[in-house]
């Protein structure tokens, strides 16, 4: 876990970790972070630094179709962060941390990019696959200013296929249930044999042949390779999450 010691401006903290919830993806207008604490009571520095924690369950909604089929997530990996800070955006390019994650759940990159970030609060992943119908619990810690949550998740029977939400509002109390989309990262392309997928489908991770699309919602297993659509489909939403704050 990454502690960052940063404090928002009189202003930001009226309006920090306890205002309405944010569609996923979206970036409103805050203000930048500032570098020390100099002119500020000491009651509003101590809500800047007080911390949170919440429990993440993420479900896989894609069909059990037979063992190893469908489509099982990779681990899922999560991050706290400012507004400022995107893992990827709808309609932009894929960085090459999201693409090793989209085409063979190669997630340790990321994982050191997000800890090395002054944006980033907190980094957590899952500790095993998601298989369909099943799901995994993660928990994360927060604090104002770091009140956004990132998720990615490879949808592994694909070239490169991703589960995720980027820039999540965190609730300021209680439970909340949220639902994913699935994108394509446009970084390899979608041959659907099994040449070029990593998942127990085919077992051929880094074969892909790349790309350089924007990252867009996919379209599903389309029946042009090895892969059926009966087999290896899924209907959108392809997850469900449950945040719930602990403490």
């Amino acid at each position: 876990m990454r502690h960052i010691i940063r404090v928002f401006s009189l202003l930001s903290l009226a309006a920090l970790f306890f205002a309405c919830s944010q569609t996923p993806g979206s970036a409103p207008a805050e203000p930048q972070l500032e570098s020390t604490t100099q002119g500020i009571s000491s009651d509003r520095a101590d809500i800047a630094a007080q911390e949170f924690e919440f429990e993440v369950t993420i479900e896989n909604l894609t069909p059990a179709t037979g063992p190893g089929a469908s489509q099982p997530f990779a681990p899922p990996l999560l991050a706290t962060h400012t507004p400022l800070y995107h893992i990827f955006r709808l309609g932009k390019f894929a960085s090459d941390e999201l693409a090793q994650i989209a085409q063979d759940a190669v997630s340790g990159p990321m994982i050191d990019m997000l800890n090395e970030s002054d944006f980033v609060y907190d980094v957590a992943q899952g500790d095993g696959v998601v298989f369909p119908g099943s799901s995994t619990t993660i928990r994360i810690k927060a604090r104002p200013g770091f009140h956004k949550l990132s998720i990615v998740s490879m949808l592994v029977n694909t070239n490169d296929a991703f589960t995720g939400v980027d820039g999540l509002r965190l609730p300021a109390y209680g439970t909340k249930v949220y639902y994913m989309r699935t994108y394509d990262a446009g970084s390899e392309k979608n041959t659907e044999l099994k040449g070029h997928i990593p998942g127990p489908c085919c077992g051929t991770p880094f074969e892909g042949i790349p790309t350089h699309e924007r990252i867009h919602f996919h379209k599903g297993i389309t029946g042009v390779g090895d892969l059926s659509p009966e087999m290896y489909g899924w209907d959108e939403p392809s997850a469900k999450i449950t945040i719930r704050r602990v403490n």
